[in-house]
């Protein structure tokens, strides 16, 4: 039961945050919305900011889960990198219809929840630093010619991903990141 509880509450809220945005969402309206009495949900709640980072550390969990059955597919590395991400650069709030909530819903990622985006970028970067690692020890890609390492490589790769979405509208954002993966594919193969 609590873990259904916990589980219903931490649906209102993103219901909440994704509905009217952070600033006009409050504990009175998360209990509104899960049914739930208002000391029910600061059981599981400490305040609004605690809903918040719940809720944001739910998406980045879903979005990582969802890189784990890429990992385990049998794709050559850039072809697992491309599926990462596509993955990784689909909007946080993409269910959101509504640009001002979605900017205040960002603005307030900044104040609140960063380090939760944070280990989430270094997530990623992880996962694609072994690709590349494990696609130069079977010698299917190098680095001689960038002359840099796999983590690096991987930083700039998240980081250029990471400034496209930042600046990108989705149409143009899956064209850019195709063109961006391209330039270090082929930068790194091995017969040139």
């Amino acid at each position: 039961m609590p873990e259904n509880t916990e589980q219903k509450i931490l649906s209102a809220a993103r219901q909440c945050f994704f509905q009217h945005g952070y600033k006009a969402t409050n504990m009175t309206l998360i209990s509104e919305y899960a049914g739930f009495s208002r000391a029910t949900v600061h059981k599981y709640f400490k305040n609004k900011d605690d809903a918040f980072r719940q809720v944001c550390q739910q998406l980045q969990q879903q979005a990582s889960a969802a890189c784990i059955p890429i990992l385990q597919k049998e794709l050559d590395c850039w072809q697992s990198i491309h599926a990462i991400a596509e993955t990784w650069l689909k909007p946080t709030f993409d269910e959101v219809s509504d640009q001002r909530i979605v900017s205040d819903l960002k603005y307030h990622v900044q104040h609140v929840a960063q380090d939760i985006f944070n280990e989430a970028r270094q997530s990623i970067e992880d996962m694609l630093t072994n690709l590349l690692e494990n696609a130069a020890s079977q010698q299917k890609i190098t680095f001689e010619y960038i002359n840099i390492q796999p983590r690096m490589l991987a930083k700039l790769l998240v980081a250029s991903l990471d400034g496209l979405r930042g600046h990108l509208e989705k149409p143009s954002l899956e064209q850019a990141s195709l063109d961006i993966l391209k330039i270090f594919q082929q930068a790194c193969q091995p017969n040139r």
